[in-house]
């Protein structure tokens, strides 16, 4: 019948379809999908409605106080440090490695579009949203590393192949595929396949979606609150035209914030009846700290370095030792995975025999502390009356000093032992002084 109403339409042999020839294979029976970028969810959503409200999606995620807390303090942190390429000195030790390639690219500029701090901090907002975070690292012919390239948008999926990790990329419409040894996988968490990294948006999204809905059931309390809200009723039947009358009434005239606590006036023997009581409202102040603490714990961060304080005190050593064991068992896992994946991706193997590796300089996060850095520099140079590893003016140089033009300045401090003669004294054998004895340093020893 149809061939009859449209026409009928010659057959024509069809030959078969080739496939187009990518490195990484196409997976026939599934659809990628952006796991970087949920603005197209968004979108559908917005528009049809279907999926709900409890889809939690990358930046959804970041409009709950807690995660971009968490996500600002870990990202931004580490987007900080500096980084820098770092090799054995001839004298022990180490020292920059200025002449690499990586140096420049890690210490000054990754990117023709983007500094090391937004990099860094950028590939880190990834990896603590979506579990992983990628760069595309940009060689030259000679196979040495020029650009690191981020991906903020696309697909990345990464598989095994022929013993090795392969990454199918999608972007702007194109897929191609890439080896292991040219992407920067920046994983955020531990993994359970070897190949991604647990995604904190799939483990503890119902978390984060609670928060969300304690904090839109907030925004809806404070905006139409009467306060306090409960029910008008009337002796005998009231019609429908009349409750919409009485309702739009008592909406206009005491919702809002701008009308919250005036007085009621019903009229005609109305009667309110309240239907919350003040420990209520407490419940729902309680259930947002709640959700804090439960984000904050997720991510490994200490309650106060996001701004919750209710529960712990917000000074002292108490405080200080948070954010120490922060620093140590919640921030430094994360570094290490960066600086694991820098190094095996844009080291050789007999650089990294050789001793060259990228270090984040944890030490910066003592600058803002200026009593405990000046500490450490007192303990450095000797000041407690222990042998000194450190010269004044390499102290001077960590704090962006000039060096003294000074002999002394140059050299390490060496305790008196104990019931040794003092070398001020005058000598007995022709002005002859015997050597004070001292402690032997590695640096010393090693020269």
């Amino acid at each position: 019948m149809f061939e009859r109403i449209l026409g009928s339409r010659a057959k024509v042999a069809e030959a078969p379809r080739a496939e187009p020839v990518v490195s990484a294979p196409l997976v026939q029976d599934s659809r990628p999908v952006n796991l970087q970028s949920s603005a197209s969810v968004e979108e559908w959503q917005e528009f049809f409605g279907f999926l709900g409200n409890d889809v939690v999606t990358r930046e959804s995620a970041m409009k709950l106080t807690a995660v971009f807390g968490c996500v600002s303090l870990l990202a931004g942190t580490i987007g900080t440090m500096p980084v820098r390429v770092i090799r054995k000195g001839e004298n022990g030790g180490s020292e920059e490695f200025a002449d690499h390639d990586a140096n420049w690219l890690v210490r000054h500029e990754p990117h023709e579009m983007y500094a090391p701090e937004v990099f860094f901090e950028g590939a880190g907002v990834l990896a603590f949203l979506d579990g992983n975070g990628y760069a595309e690292i940009q060689r030259n012919p000679r196979g040495r590393p020029i650009g690191l390239r981020p991906f903020f948008e696309g697909t990345i999926k990464p598989f095994e192949r022929k013993g090795r990790i392969a990454y199918r990329v999608t972007e702007n419409g194109d897929t191609y595929g890439r080896d292991q040894d040219d992407i920067l996988h920046f994983r955020g968490s531990a993994t359970m396949n070897g190949l991604e990294a647990l995604s904190p948006l799939k483990c503890f999204g119902r978390s984060i979606g609670i928060g969300l809905e304690a904090d839109e059931y907030a925004r809806r309390f404070y905006k139409q609150g009467i306060n306090p809200p409960g029910y008008i009723s009337y002796d005998g039947k009231v019609s429908e035209q009349v409750a919409d009358e009485v309702r739009n009434y008592w909406q206009r005239k005491f919702g809002g914030v701008q009308n919250s606590h005036i007085p009621a006036v019903l009229a005609e023997g109305g009667k309110f009846t309240s239907l919350m009581t003040d420990p209520e409202t407490a419940q729902l102040f309680q259930s947002r700290s709640f959700q804090v603490l439960d984000v904050a714990r997720a991510y490994g961060v200490p309650p106060h370095l996001i701004g919750e304080t209710e529960k712990s005190t917000s000074w002292g050593t108490g405080i200080n030792a948070q954010t120490t064991q922060f620093y140590i068992l919640g921030l430094r896992k994360h570094v290490k995975r960066f600086e694991a994946e820098l190094g095996r991706k844009l080291l050789t193997r007999e650089e990294r025999l050789q001793g060259v590796a990228i270090k984040f300089n944890l030490d910066t996060l003592l600058r803002a502390d200026l009593a405990a850095r000046y500490d450490a520099h007192k303990i450095a140079v000797g000041g407690t009356q222990h042998p000194g590893w450190m010269t004044v003016n390499e102290t001077r140089e960590l704090e962006g000093l000039p060096k003294l033009d000074d002999a002394e300045a140059d050299k390490l401090f060496r305790p008196v032992a104990k019931g040794a003669k003092d070398t001020t004294d005058p000598a007995d054998d022709d002005g002859a002084q015997p050597p004070a004895p001292y402690f032997q340093t590695t640096r010393e020893e090693a020269q």
